[in-house]
């Protein structure tokens, strides 16, 4: 899972980062550089669902890289 940023004050958002914390971290350096300190409104952390396959899709996309193996397998047998 990865998170991002989302400053609606400026409405922009981070870059994916991989933890939470990481998320906060960019939240305290943007706040601190472009509204000095301020919480600007509208501001979030949230999952990046965009770029994180989670368990449960990487789990489906090796199932499916095993099953094209198999399949290959058998044809040059």
């Amino acid at each position: 899972m990865s998170y991002r940023y989302r400053c609606g004050t400026c409405r922009t958002t981070s870059e994916p980062v991989t933890t939470r914390r990481a998320a906060r971290a960019e939240q305290d350096w943007h706040r601190a550089r472009e509204h000095a300190g301020l919480i600007p409104d509208g501001e979030s952390i949230e999952p990046d669902d965009e770029h994180a396959l989670g368990t449960g899709g990487l789990l489906l996309a090796v199932l499916i890289g095993c099953l094209i193996v198999d399949a290959l397998a058998r044809i040059t047998h």
